[in-house]
């Protein structure tokens, strides 16, 4: 079978999902191997860690513009960047991309809570509520979302879709994105540092079919997108 691949009608070749993935886990991997190094060696790094993770965590969005400029030209680079201001969608889509990810942790807590867990001591209009919005607009620009998802949902989806349907384009997608993550967890530095990988895993999985329900059901928006995967980085903190 042929190798999955993007292809519009304005493309002169196909957008090959083999050289994006190659490319993203290559040069995001290069970006935190000396955050690898210095985290089991003496190597002291010349700048702050936080900024080679960030580096990093730009690169799917960087290679999907560029390969997609690269294979199929100007015309489908401007298509792929104004995903990002298709912003004239139903304010329900809005609340589900803000406020969705909130309400299935406090579901999850309430069914903690049931099975006889210890309920969360939240402090009402404390100091962390404040700095939610001002976290989320960090969360969106640097956080992930942005550096990511013209990269998962603006490409590669739409190339494992053209294969699959959209529930195993997900799934599939989930593995991949879990995947690329990896070198963050030998990095205390990291978000994901503290967490086990097999467990991200699976919070990942019904996270990428969850986006990809957001990303149709807003007409392919990216920026709903952006929005929904910000919420759930934000909302983890204070909740």
């Amino acid at each position: 079978m042929p190798p999955a691949c993007l292809r519009s009608p304005s493309a002169i070749q196909p957008i090959p999902l083999s050289t994006y993935l190659l490319l993203t886990f290559g040069s995001a991997w290069l970006i935190w191997l000396p955050l690898l190094v210095a985290e089991y060696t003496s190597f002291t790094l010349p700048v702050p860690s936080i900024v080679l993770i960030t580096l990093g965590s730009f690169v799917p969005t960087i290679t999907a513009l560029f390969l997609t400029w690269r294979y199929a030209g100007m015309g489908e680079l401007r298509r792929l960047l104004r995903r990002a201001f298709v912003w004239r969608v139903s304010s329900i889509w809005y609340g589900i991309a803000i406020f969705g990810p909130a309400l299935v942790m406090l579901l999850a807590m309430g069914g903690h809570v049931l099975l006889g867990g210890t309920a969360p001591d939240y402090v009402p209009l404390g100091v962390r509520w404040l700095i939610v919005p001002v976290n989320f607009v960090l969360v969106l620009l640097i956080g992930g979302p942005l550096g990511e998802e013209f990269g998962w949902r603006g490409l590669a989806l739409p190339a494992l879709e053209a294969r699959i349907n959209p529930l195993w384009a997900s799934f599939l997608l989930g593995i991949i994105w879990s995947v690329w993550h990896l070198p963050l967890f030998f990095i205390s530095a990291s978000a994901q540092h503290s967490l086990p990988f097999g467990l991200y895993v699976l919070l990942t999985l019904p996270l990428s079919i969850l986006i990809t329900w957001v990303f149709h059901g807003s007409g392919d928006s990216l920026l709903l997108v952006m929005l929904f995967h910000a919420s759930v980085n934000t909302w983890s903190g204070p909740l």
